[in-house]
């Protein structure tokens, strides 16, 4: 056998020392149709695909959207407790990163996947922020997914903006009085995290005869979705969870 150069050898530990990439992968709201091109291929090329999944919850919905294309691939499903203790999310976080940061110094090619737009109110912001402080800039990967809010408005063929036009998407705060300022400056409003305070919404747009000027929309894409311009019919529902609610100062 010849003997190996000094520069083979570094080039044959360089390859068993190759590391690989972590992308983090938007589903967008639920629909499969709705997955881009982009967001597929990256999927099927990935070694490793991490689902996150709810501690309250036996499916993960991120894995029932992309079912079809992970197929004999190796999946991990990362179960994340449903608290507002700050203390065990970031442990929570923490371990997730940890475990990505195993199989990217492994080699594989990690596919991480998250319902909406990744950087658009999701909890894979906190993923990013741990794996900022594991990985190198260039091996970290973020692939856009469509939001609730634009698929809700195209199914309902609703006009978000138009010429000078100015949008605020914002969470809804506590007291839904705090949105009453920002319904009268801004011409579209985009209210996320309705969930137990739809009634008190729809009553705060009922004073402000905003009520026919709004689209709700509740788990858009997925099987038990809900869309309606019929805000009064909504009071006593129940159906602030995963849902939005796009109101207009004028009528579109």
């Amino acid at each position: 056998m010849l003997p190996i150069k000094p520069d083979e050898k570094t080039k044959l530990c360089n390859r068993k020392m190759k590391t690989g990439n972590f992308y983090g992968i938007g589903l967008g709201p639920g629909d499969p149709g709705l997955l881009t091109v982009k967001a597929i291929h990256t999927i099927q090329g990935a070694d490793c695909i991490f689902v996150p999944k709810s501690d309250s919850k036996e499916d993960s919905i991120a894995r029932e959207i992309v079912k079809e294309f992970i197929k004999n691939k190796r999946v991990i499903e990362q179960v994340y407790p449903m608290t507002k203790d700050k203390s065990s999310l970031n442990k929570a976080w923490l371990k997730a990163a940890q475990e990505i940061y195993a199989e990217i110094m492994a080699g594989h090619t990690v596919a991480y996947l998250t319902l909406g737009d990744p950087l658009t109110f999701s909890t894979y912001i906190y993923l990013l922020r741990q794996l900022h402080t594991l990985l190198p800039e260039h091996i970290i990967h973020t692939i856009p997914g469509i939001t609730s809010y634009n698929a809700a408005a195209c199914i309902a063929n609703y006009p978000l903006l138009t010429g000078d036009e100015r949008l605020a998407v914002i969470p809804v705060p506590t007291d839904v009085n705090e949105l009453r300022p920002v319904l009268e400056i801004f011409d579209t409003v985009i209210m996320m995290k309705v969930a137990r305070r739809l009634d008190d919404v729809i009553q705060l747009l009922e004073e402000m005869k905003l009520t026919e000027n709004a689209v709700f929309a509740s788990y858009i894409g997925q099987k038990n979705a809900c869309l309606t311009f019929d805000l009064m019919s909504l009071k006593g529902s129940g159906r602030g969870y995963m849902s939005v609610l796009i109101v207009r100062r004028n009528k579109p």
